[in-house]
């Protein structure tokens, strides 16, 4: 006898990074690195310290070598089980988790592999089980601003806006929508005021892309093939259907359509049992009125808002990926609970004098004499020749540095080339870009025009 689980983890991997495509063009967005590890492991460790023991990661076909490669060199525990999807398609996150349908049996936690956070997924799972909820998210408050120069052209970057309504005295998740949909004036369904009274209406949160799904969710999500993306159609459609009721059959109908096969009223039927201790409780959500408990809503959506102490920062975006690369050593004990943080592996060669403590460098990285480091990474297999210094940034791997370079507040791809002599300061340096000898470059991107074209 084969006991099923109470919850399968998926990780979303296959996203193609097309917000930063100067750092992901050449390599997969989950492998960039942050700190001491590839930006996946973090999701992945999270799970692991949240007791999960295996996980569906969903990654590119064409990736899934270098995935399993980085990861199987971490001292992760959780058993992966990879699953590939076609780069060659435009697939969302709703396609790729209906694409998972057949392997889910069980409720589902979904986390995006880039989403690092310190807070425990325990107690969005707990919510989730006390309210016998539809879907539960998880969202944070903005983050505190570093102020820091972000390589690369100057621009203003406008971050994505949602609006995130929430009961206050329930934590019903009651409204989600994108702040673009509307252009000066939102006005709340009359039925969505009246029946949740205390309803915070939220601009400023993040959206974590952490979700907990019930599995009619999953079968509901196969039978709509429209539904591309899990955060920005299927659950702002989900949390709408709240306010509804399922609708009345005609009598002496016998034979079910094609319509009511694909009503999401037959996916959220509830056990008929739990529906009659729930009745029989004394137990309410809500005060104020002499509804029954959730109203006799059989779909119901919760929020889990952590508050401000809490790190929670999404990897989407070039000043996110810089912010964070900043801080992270930082706050590694607060992230994994105080797991040894080992800045410089073992397997390197080192014959430097000046690199400071805030350095973190990768396996193979080979460092020249008479070299020089301040708060950087240096990526696996980089070499950086004598008498060039480095300084607050962030080299990937297999990239050749030669003699006499200076490099500060960069970003330097895989597989770059910098010829000797080149002066370069907060540039974004493509993959396998080669700088010609002597060059000086400050706040560009560098790299072949073709590769960014490629997403």
């Amino acid at each position: 006898m084969t006991l099923q689980v109470e919850f399968q983890a998926v990780v979303l991997a296959a996203g193609k990074g097309s917000r930063m495509p100067e750092i992901t063009s050449g390599k997969p967005k989950c492998l960039l690195p942050v700190g001491t590890k590839p930006l996946v492991w973090y999701p992945l460790y999270k799970l692991q310290q949240s007791g999960f023991t295996d996980v569906i990661l969903v990654v590119l076909e064409n990736h899934k070598s270098d995935v399993q490669n980085a990861l199987d060199k971490t001292d992760l525990e959780i058993k992966i089980d990879y699953f590939t999807i076609n780069g060659k398609e435009d697939f969302g996150t709703a396609d790729s988790l209906r694409m998972l349908h057949d392997r889910l049996k069980s409720d589902v936690l979904v986390v995006s592999c880039d989403f690092i956070t310190d807070f425990n997924l325990k107690s969005v799972l707990d919510t989730f089980r006390m309210h016998d909820a539809s879907v539960t998210s998880l969202f944070f408050h903005q983050q505190p601003g570093d102020n820091l120069t972000v390589p690369g052209p100057k621009s203003k970057h406008k971050p994505e806006r949602d609006l995130v309504g929430i009961d206050t005295q329930t934590n019903r998740l009651v409204f989600l929508a994108s702040a673009s949909d509307f252009e000066g004036e939102l006005a709340l369904p009359r039925s969505l005021l009246k029946k949740h009274t205390h309803i915070k209406l939220y601009s400023n949160l993040i959206d974590s892309h952490i979700y907990v799904l019930r599995n009619w969710v999953i079968k509901y999500l196969n039978s709509q093939p429209n539904f591309s993306t899990i955060k920005g159609e299927l659950l702002p459609h989900i949390v709408k259907k709240q306010l509804s009721k399922p609708p009345k059959k005609p009598e002496g109908k016998s034979v079910a359509s094609k319509c009511d096969s694909e009503d999401i009223f037959n996916y959220a039927k509830e056990d008929d049992y739990s529906v009659e201790i729930r009745e029989a409780s004394s137990y309410s959500d809500h005060s104020g009125d002499l509804k029954p408990i959730y109203h006799g809503d059989s779909i119901r959506c919760y929020a889990v808002l952590a508050s401000k102490d809490y790190i929670g920062v999404r990897l989407n975006t070039l000043p996110t990926y810089w912010a964070i690369n900043n801080t992270v050593n930082e706050k590694w004990d607060s992230i994994t609970s105080g797991l040894t943080l080992v800045l410089k592996h073992p397997k390197t060669e080192n014959k430097s004098s000046q690199v400071d403590d805030k350095c973190v460098i990768w396996e193979g990285a080979k460092l020249h004499e008479k070299t020089s480091f301040k708060n950087s990474t240096i990526g696996a297999n980089t070499e950086i020749c004598s008498f060039s210094r480095v300084f607050n940034s962030i080299i990937m791997n297999n990239v050749t540095i030669k003699e006499k370079v200076a490099l500060e507040n960069c970003i330097v791809s895989d597989g770059v080339i910098i010829e000797s002599g080149c002066q370069i300061k907060g540039c974004l340096i493509g993959s396998n870009h080669s700088v010609p000898e002597n060059s000086e470059h400050n706040q560009e991107v560098l790299t072949d025009s073709d590769r960014l074209m490629e997403f």
